[in-house]
């Protein structure tokens, strides 16, 4: 089992949120989008998922565009959510922590999405050590 140890305040709360309240800041790759959608498709009765990471402060998604614009795709109201306290330290937008948080939120806000895959966020665990920030997911079933 791959697991990290990661301070207490990064995750608030996972649950199924409003998809129109969630704010992209990067683009997708069209032809991955469909992939995930006929993968998805493909799923029944039951879809398992990763939630979609999202900044607690500004909807913005962090992590789990395609995921995002596959559900809404496929008809999806409600999408699985985990609540990200994005300020903190730990949370990185690539591995050199190269790109500004406020750029991405800012792109978010103002409904100007960046390129696809502009940011790759991490997190940083209680031993200084760089994860995927998928690791935060949690998995969701939804039924089609």
């Amino acid at each position: 089992m791959y697991s990290i140890n990661i301070h207490a305040n990064i995750v608030m709360k996972s649950e199924l949120v409003n998809a129109s309240e969630l704010l992209a800041h990067e683009l997708v790759v069209e032809d991955r989008l469909q992939t995930l959608v006929q993968y998805l498709s493909s799923l029944k009765p039951l879809i398992t998922i990763p939630s979609i990471l999202v900044c607690s402060r500004s909807n913005m998604i962090i992590d789990g565009h395609h995921r995002y614009f596959a559900l809404k795709q496929l008809g999806f109201e409600k999408v699985p959510v985990t609540w990200i306290n994005y300020s903190s330290n730990d949370i990185i937008t690539d591995e050199t922590n190269t790109i500004d948080k406020e750029i991405l939120i800012s792109a978010a806000v103002n409904n100007k999405p960046l390129a696809p895959k502009t940011s790759c966020h991490y997190i940083i665990d209680v031993e200084k050590q760089i994860h995927p920030i998928i690791l935060l997911s949690v998995l969701f079933q939804l039924k089609k």
